[in-house]
C-alpha cells in the first residue's frame, strides 16, 4: 500500500516556492493600496457621465422652449409652400441633412397710400370734348399731371354712370376738358350740357342747398323739394333758360347738401337749336337717388376736386 497520497509532492513544492519568494522580498517596501485609487477614478467617471446627461437634457428643453417662442411658419395647403407676412423672414428651407440653410430676412415693404379713386369705367374711354377757355379762365390743362390724371379718371367714371342713368335721348355722355364738373351729351345733332358738381361748402348756413325754394312765375320757374337716401332733402328746379322765336329752352337741376359739400346735377338744352333738355325733374331725381351716382358724390366729397365754395349771404 502506497503511504504517500498523490497530492503530497505538489504541496511540498508550493511551500518551498512561497518560502523562496518571502526570502527574496524580505526588506522591500510594502506595495501601495490600489483600492482607494480605483474608487476615486470610478467616482470621477460617474460624475462626468451625469454632467453629460444633464447637458443633453438642458439642450433638449432649450430647443423645446425655443420652438414655442419662434414664429410658426406653417406649410401651404396643397402647395408645400409656407405662408409669410410682408416684413417677416421667409420660411427657411432644409439642406436635406436635417439642418436649415441660412436665408436672409425679407425686407419690410412700405407702400404709399394715394387717395382712392373710383373703379375704372366699363367699356372704352370716352374722348373728352375740348372747349377752349376764355381769356383769364383756367382749365384742367393747368393742373399738375397727377391731379389732372385723377380728375380725368373720375370724369370717365362719372360720364359712364350718367350715360347709364340719364334718358337715352341724351345720347353718349362725354367729359369736357375744361373742368371736372362739366360733361356733354349729344344726340341727333343736338348738344346738351350736363353739370355734376361736388363743391366743398364754405359756410353751411349760407349754402343755397339749405335755402327754401323761391317760387317765380310758374310758366318759367318751378321749384320742389324731394327726399333722397339717408334723410337728405334735395331741391329740384325746372326753369326756362332763354326764349327765341316763340320757343323756350327748359333746363332741370337737382341740388342737395352732402356732408361737407354742395352737390349740383343739372342738364340744359341746346341753345343754338332751341331744344330743351330731354329730361324732367323726376328723371333727374332718379339719377340722384341711384347708389352708383351717390358713390361718385361720396368720393368727390372725401377728396375734393373743386375749389371751396364762397358763401353768399342775403341773396
Amino acid at each position: 500500500m502506497d503511504m504517500f497520497p498523490e497530492g503530497a509532492p505538489q504541496e511540498s513544492e508550493a511551500r518551498l516556492m512561497r518560502e523562496a519568494m518571502a526570502e527574496a522580498a524580505e526588506g522591500a517596501p510594502p506595495l501601495p493600496d490600489l483600492v482607494p485609487v480605483a474608487l476615486a477614478e470610478g467616482r470621477r467617471r460617474r460624475t462626468r457621465a451625469r454632467a453629460a446627461i444633464g447637458g443633453w437634457m438642458v439642450g433638449v428643453v432649450a430647443l423645446g422652449v425655443l420652438g414655442v417662442t419662434l414664429p410658426s411658419w406653417g406649410t401651404g395647403t396643397g402647395t408645400g409652400e409656407g405662408t409669410a407676412r410682408v416684413g417677416a423672414p421667409s420660411p427657411v428651407p432644409s439642406t436635406g441633412h436635417g439642418t436649415p440653410s441660412p436665408m436672409p430676412a425679407r425686407p419690410t415693404t412700405v407702400f404709399s397710400t394715394p387717395p382712392p379713386s373710383p373703379s375704372s369705367p366699363p367699356g372704352p374711354s370716352r374722348t373728352p370734348v375740348h372747349i377752349e377757355p376764355t381769356p383769364g379762365e383756367s382749365s384742367m390743362a393747368d393742373l399738375p399731371a397727377t391731379e389732372r390724371g385723377r380728375q380725368e379718371k373720375f370724369q370717365q367714371k362719372a360720364a359712364a354712370v350718367l350715360d347709364e342713368l340719364l334718358p337715352a335721348a341724351f345720347g353718349t355722355v362725354r367729359p369736357v376738358d375744361l373742368a371736372v364738373s362739366e360733361y356733354q351729351g349729344g344726340s341727333g345733332g343736338h348738344v346738351f350740357p350736363v353739370v355734376l358738381s361736388v363743391q366743398p361748402t364754405g359756410d353751411a348756413s349760407g349754402s343755397p342747398a339749405q335755402e327754401p325754394c323761391h317760387y317765380g312765375p310758374k310758366k318759367r320757374y318751378r321749384c320742389e323739394e324731394a327726399a333722397l337716401p339717408d334723410g337728405i332733402v334735395a331741391r329740384t328746379v325746372t326753369a326756362v333758360g332763354s326764349s327765341k322765336g316763340g320757343k323756350d329752352i327748359v333746363g332741370v337741376s337737382v341740388r342737395f347738401p352732402f356732408k361737407d359739400s354742395t352737390v349740383v346735377l343739372s342738364a340744359d338744352g341746346d341753345e343754338s337749336a332751341m331744344v330743351s333738355a330731354p329730361v324732367n325733374a323726376d328723371q333727374l331725381l332718379h339719377v340722384a337717388r341711384d347708389a352708383r351716382f351717390l358713390r361718385l358724390v361720396r368720393y368727390a366729397d372725401a377728396f375734393p376736386m373743386e375749389p371751396k365754395r364762397e358763401s353768399v349771404h342775403g341773396g
